[in-house]
């Protein structure tokens, strides 16, 4: 699939400029067939969803292990990124160590967990906007130090982690490396294994073209090992290797990232959230990536030279697909965009969003362009 039919799968290309995918990413044509056949199936013949539910969640942790290097026993499916973080930190909390590493990049999500479940010290780094993000880092490292806790894209500048070197800092104390990749999968080729990279969390409704509803969570094979779990359902029992459903005494846990699922996931979103994946795939994730990038470039370039104050890195190597920009009045930019078919996010602290992929094209981004020079005729 080239990009020109990859455009072709969104009817929103065209009548807007959609420019907010790392908010939540409008339907493709196929995502959106597989979410129709699921209602349509509900309405006339509930049984065989309900029925056939694990055959689609077996395919759905297939995919996503294939997106990031993984393999599927290693994949559990959540609700969200905030589900996935939370059983993440889950499973390291009683890892020996005293603190954990954290930066600027880093999403409250991802951090909150620590504090929650552990009496670890939290150790904040403005890595994001040093010279050198992993020796700001890995100044703060030690053997104490139980992970190193960063979001690979921050969603407040759009600064990008290098993975590897991160990973070699953590490993060389004995610690992890914990990625919230919320804006990255989907939009940045990721291996987990060749990066080194332990533990990943992330969702569906962004990047990864899927609906709502549906989270990611990758944890190592080595650290599933001895996780411990703090919520249990029947989704994370091994009832193989039990008789019926003793009350009175724990079964054993499935020794893979199945044990992490509590419940049913949302089962409305596991076929669609496939095909998002599938579209990905089809068009090929250094394509997504080197037209998002090509986009991006774009569009900072076309914001500089509007004296506009951006966060974002200008360096490809130090960014992902969002671009951040400074404005007292962003809640207003928003607004007086959309009114002018250009979607992005606007933030009340003064933070707008413009997050463009690989279906938006230049005449996306020259919409933008001139709606934001309308908007500062009017102010």
């Amino acid at each position: 699939m080239n990009l020109d039919e990859f455009r072709a799968q969104f009817p929103i290309a065209g009548r807007r400029s959609y420019l907010y995918n790392g908010a939540l990413t409008p339907t493709a044509d196929a995502v959106r067939r597989q979410l129709d056949r699921w209602v349509h199936d509900w309405e006339l013949d509930p049984i065989s969803r309900y029925d056939g539910f694990e055959p689609e969640l077996d395919g759905l942790r297939r995919a996503f292990a294939r997106l990031v290097g993984a393999t599927a026993d290693e994949i559990a499916v959540t609700d969200n990124t905030s589900r996935a973080s939370n059983l993440v930190v889950s499973c390291l909390r009683r890892r020996p160590g005293s603190n954990v590493v954290i930066d600027d990049t880093t999403y409250p999500s991802a951090a909150y967990p620590w504090h929650a479940m552990t009496g670890h010290e939290l150790r904040r780094v403005q890595a994001g906007t040093t010279p050198d993000p992993v020796d700001a880092i890995a100044s703060q490292v030690d053997s104490e130090t139980v992970a190193v806790c960063i979001s690979h894209v921050s969603p407040e500048t759009g600064f990008r982690h290098q993975l590897a070197p991160l990973a070699a800092v953590a490993h060389e104390h004995g610690a992890v490396l914990v990625v919230d990749a919320a804006q990255t999968t989907g939009v940045v080729p990721i291996d987990v294994v060749a990066e080194g990279v332990d533990a990943l969390v992330t969702t569906a409704m962004k990047w990864l073209l899927g609906p709502p509803g549906i989270g990611f969570a990758y944890v190592s094979r080595t650290l599933l090992a001895d996780a411990p779990v703090q919520q249990i359902g029947y989704m994370g029992v091994d009832l193989e290797m039990s008789e019926g459903w003793p009350l009175t005494e724990m079964p054993p846990l499935r020794n893979d990232g199945r044990r992490l699922e509590v419940g049913l996931p949302a089962l409305i979103g596991l076929s669609p959230a496939r095909a998002g994946i599938d579209l990905l795939e089809q068009v090929g994730i250094q394509v997504v990536h080197d037209r998002v990038s090509e986009l991006v470039g774009y569009a900072i370039e076309g914001l500089l030279e509007r004296s506009v104050r951006v966060r974002t890195p200008v360096d490809a190597r130090r960014r992902a697909g969002v671009i951040a920009i400074e404005d007292d009045a962003a809640v207003d930019l928003a607004a007086h965009l959309r009114a002018h078919k250009v979607d992005i996010g606007g933030y009340p602290w003064g933070v707008a969003r413009i997050d463009p992929h690989a279906f938006n094209n230049e005449d996306d981004i020259a919409a933008l362009l001139d709606a934001y020079d309308g908007y500062r005729r009017i102010g």
